[in-house]
């Protein structure tokens, strides 16, 4: 814009004229209301809009010449508009308003189409950043509006339910002080808490999500709906699992289970709690499987190491069987290795052996 207020400027020193030429008497016998104006008349009037003269320009009609010099102002667009709209005025009056035109009217239009552009170089200057944030063009329109109009422009183009929406309704009713500073400073701490609040809400989402996504997870170790635990609190999530029968209530998952009762608790149990008891759960089924070849207690077995186990099933297996010959190897081996084997598989190969 401030090259546009140049341009315009530049025309009056290149012409070097200020003030309309004063035209020269009109030929005897001449009437002064059709008397065409001087050439040094048109010739400065030209100049105001970029119309470069020729002769042909100077034989045409005032008339005319004021039609040429709207549509050289028209090409010119909105730095020229004063000057558009006076020579249209003219163009369309008699020869009186013709010969004001390139005598005086000219220059006053292109004064008013200076001041103009001075005034929306200022506002360019104030308004194009919080129009940047926005994301819209700062259009003429946009800047022909008092700073209380642009400040509803800005509501207007803020994302509801913003800061900077919520701000701009509150100080479009201020007074132009409170007007200019919301559009110079006030815009961009608003937008500053609409991203602070933004990103918290990001951050809270993706704890939520974190914490969601440790539920499913979850939840597959005591075949869980996923889509159910994604939805429960904690809290919720870990009372549904001992109370609506998902794991038997002698297992390690339904004890932990039951007996968290703390926020810090649930997530404990959620996290790695059921993971490290559905765990015990699987190595306890073993035992007890394994215990009952011989006849020992299932919660006996639980409580035993698998060590212990294996040393109470070679004391308890039939002298000279099959079953004890296979305990004392695995005892011997001193191997946690082989006595999870011999729990797993082959005190039952034993056990067959044994029958035939």
């Amino acid at each position: 814009m401030a090259s546009s207020v140049a341009a315009l400027a530049a025309v009056t020193v290149a012409t070097g004229v200020l003030a309309p030429a004063v035209a020269t008497a009109a030929p005897a016998g001449t009437s002064s209301a059709t008397a065409q104006t001087p050439d040094e008349v048109r010739t400065n009037a030209a100049a105001v809009v970029g119309l470069t003269i020729t002769p042909e320009l100077l034989r045409l009609s005032e008339r005319d010449f004021v039609h040429e010099v709207y549509k050289a102002a028209k090409l010119r667009g909105e730095i020229a508009k004063e000057v558009q709209y006076e020579a249209l005025n003219a163009y369309n009056g008699g020869s009186i308003s013709w010969s004001l035109f390139l005598k005086t009217w000219i220059y006053e239009a292109h004064q008013r189409d200076l001041d103009r552009e001075a005034v929306y170089q200022a506002r360019r200057a104030e308004r194009q950043p919080a129009a940047t944030l926005l994301g819209f063009e700062l259009t003429t329109s946009l800047l022909a509006q008092d700073d209380k109009n642009f400040v509803f422009a800005l509501w207007e183009r803020a994302a509801k339910g913003s800061f900077v929406r919520s701000a701009a309704g509150t100080v479009y009713s201020g007074t132009p002080a409170e007007h200019k500073e919301f559009i110079l400073r006030g815009i961009f701490v608003e937008h500053q808490r609409d991203l602070d609040a933004a990103k918290e809400a990001a951050e809270k989402e993706a704890a939520e999500k974190k914490l969601r996504d440790a539920r499913v997870k979850a939840a597959a170790v005591v075949g869980m709906d996923p889509a159910l635990a994604a939805q429960l609190t904690d809290e919720y999530f870990v009372q549904h699992i001992w109370t609506r029968d998902l794991v038997p209530e002698d297992s390690e998952v339904w004890y932990q289970a039951c007996y968290s009762r703390t926020p810090e608790q649930w997530r404990a149990f959620i996290d790695s709690g059921i993971f490290e008891a559905a765990a015990k759960d699987k190595v306890d089924a073993i035992k007890v499987r394994a215990a009952a070849v011989v006849g020992i207690d299932a919660r006996y077995a639980r409580n035993l190491q698998e060590g212990p186990l294996v040393r109470e099933i070679w004391n308890r297996a039939r002298s000279g069987s099959q079953v004890e010959a296979a305990a004392y190897r695995a005892l011997q081996s001193e191997s946690p290795a082989q006595w999870r084997t011999f729990l797993e598989t082959d005190i039952f190969v034993a056990a067959e052996a044994d029958k035939r």
